[in-house]
């Protein structure tokens, strides 16, 4: 489904969603996510403000988590995505 507004993120957070769609078991989180001081909640964080996932109920896994996050981020994906956009979906500045 393609959508005809696309939310503002930023290069780096655009990255991000396309790395949590893609990532596996072990991988490492990137930077700068990897750097802080709770990185998989500073990922779910980041993914729920940009509206890739709702914000997860308080005694869910980590590992549904990851499931449905890159479930979402995979959906976002296909309803915003980077080619033919010509710079649509980032942050102005």
């Amino acid at each position: 489904m393609r959508v005809d507004h696309v939310p503002p993120v930023s290069p780096r957070d655009r990255m991000l969603v396309e790395w949590v769609a893609q990532a596996k078991v072990g991988d490492a989180l990137p930077p700068p996510w990897s750097y802080s001081r709770s990185p998989l909640e500073s990922v779910v964080r980041t993914l729920a403000m940009l509206g890739v996932i709702e914000r997860p109920e308080p005694d869910a896994s980590w590992a549904a988590i990851a499931r449905d996050a890159s479930a979402a981020a995979q959906v976002w994906l296909e309803q915003y995505p980077a080619d033919g956009d010509a710079g649509a979906g980032t942050a102005p500045g």
